[in-house]
């Protein structure tokens, strides 16, 4: 990949791998760090797409997976990341803050499948294949993430 190559890749999805870093993140630096190391690993081959009509998938499992490694990484320290810049809002998150908040307290396993479903549009095979996990599993995930955000929520969002 040229330079130029690479930089009009980095325009077209350094706001989707931000945002997404920051839905696990949870931290506007954190996230930003994530996102640069998700690039990074494209400038230096350690992620390579099929073709073009994939590289947002292959952006999708990679920044989920860089994002659960350090989460883990943390949580083996028992160091849990600040958020030291509190005045820095999640990009459009403001109108929709409650959903939000709801969604990222959720368990990882059903944080993945909401976020893929409603926030980036994907369908249950195609979360299926990016999580590597049967449909059937998505769907039970779905039905129970849903469950435990009307419950976080208390029923005004349905």
């Amino acid at each position: 990949m040229t330079d130029a190559e690479f930089e009009a890749f980095y325009e077209r999805h350094w706001k989707y791998v931000y945002k997404l870093c920051f839905t696990y993140m949870k931290s506007a630096s954190d996230a930003e760090d994530c996102a640069e190391d998700v690039f990074v690993k494209v400038l230096t081959g350690e992620i390579t797409f099929d073709d073009e009509v994939h590289e947002r998938k292959w952006l999708t499992v990679a920044a989920i997976n860089l994002c659960k490694d350090r989460l883990k990484g943390w949580k083996r320290k028992a160091v849990m990341p600040i958020d030291d810049e509190p005045e820095l809002a999640a990009p459009e998150q403001e109108d929709r803050g409650d959903v939000l908040e709801a969604v990222q307290s959720l368990p990882v396993k059903y944080k993945d499948v909401i976020w893929l479903y409603y926030y980036e549009g994907y369908q249950t095979d195609e979360i299926a294949e990016i999580l590597g996990r049967p449909p059937s599993t998505i769907r039970n995930q779905m039905r129970n993430a849903r469950k435990l955000l009307k419950d976080k929520l208390g029923g005004e969002y349905e």
